[in-house]
């Protein structure tokens, strides 16, 4: 687990001066295995990204959180890919409007609410006798359209609940989490032992690229390197890791 200090409030966050900006950064980010909907076990994703700062006396603050999730766990969770045609479904939740971003307040690690867009996808994946990918098809259903909710860590990052109006809540536990005074880049997924590493740079394009094509219900694909949550991890995604190397 990545961890830097914590701290009481977003408010009490370090200096960058320079001879007429003074720019106070925060930054967090954490990723989970989602494996409750309501008292029923699904498996899913969740990856939330959050940064706060104080440029001069204004106050900037900006949340991204994705979340997907199955009832199909075997499909989701796939070490193999598709030996034959299939379809399943799963769920997505997407922050559309954060209204709230905070560290250690209510009795919550981290805490983000807002404006939350929810949807089911049926994916259909089509391959050939050899089992090569040839087609996959998405049909997308409006469950919510920007429900309020919160995004809630608790027990020293061990376990989250997104609680959603409208759906049974969502909970599992924290894979990982950060916390930095500087910005932490979203792009930067993979390092030399797997986990992020500060840096953009070829782990990070290698494993994207090792993903390329890969659809939920593939190996290879996560939420994490779905960068605009098209349900596909395309040239796109490739091309904005590439673009962001340092």
């Amino acid at each position: 687990m990545l961890t830097m200090l914590a701290i009481g409030s977003f408010a009490f966050i370090p200096n960058l001066a320079s001879a007429d900006t003074t720019i106070q950064k925060l930054s967090v980010r954490m990723r989970g295995i989602i494996t409750y909907w309501g008292t029923t076990p699904v498996f899913g994703w969740i990856v939330a990204n959050a940064r706060i700062a104080d440029i001069n006396g204004t106050h900037h603050e900006w949340a991204g959180v994705h979340a997907m999730w199955s009832y199909d766990k075997p499909r989701l969770n796939c070490t193999e890919p598709p030996k034959e045609n299939v379809t399943f479904s799963f769920y997505t939740a997407r922050l559309v409007e954060s209204s709230m971003i905070k560290l250690n307040y209510s009795g919550y690690d981290f805490y983000v609410s807002g404006l939350w867009n929810v949807a089911k996808i049926t994916t259909s994946i089509y391959v050939d006798e050899y089992g090569e990918l040839i087609r996959v098809e998405h049909i997308f259903e409006p469950i919510l359209t920007n429900a309020t909710g919160e995004l809630r860590v608790f027990s020293h990052w061990k376990v989250f609940e997104l609680d959603i109006d409208g759906i049974d809540l969502l909970s599992g536990f924290v894979v990982m989490w950060r916390i930095a005074y500087t910005e932490i880049r979203i792009f930067d997924i993979a390092g030399p032992t797997g986990e992020p590493d500060d840096k953009i740079n070829i782990f990070d394009i290698v494993r994207v690229a090792k993903a390329h094509k890969a659809v939920p219900g593939m190996p290879h694909y996560h939420v994490e390197m779905d960068f605009d949550f098209s349900f596909r991890i395309d040239i796109g995604d490739l091309t904005t890791v590439a673009a962001s190397l340092e």
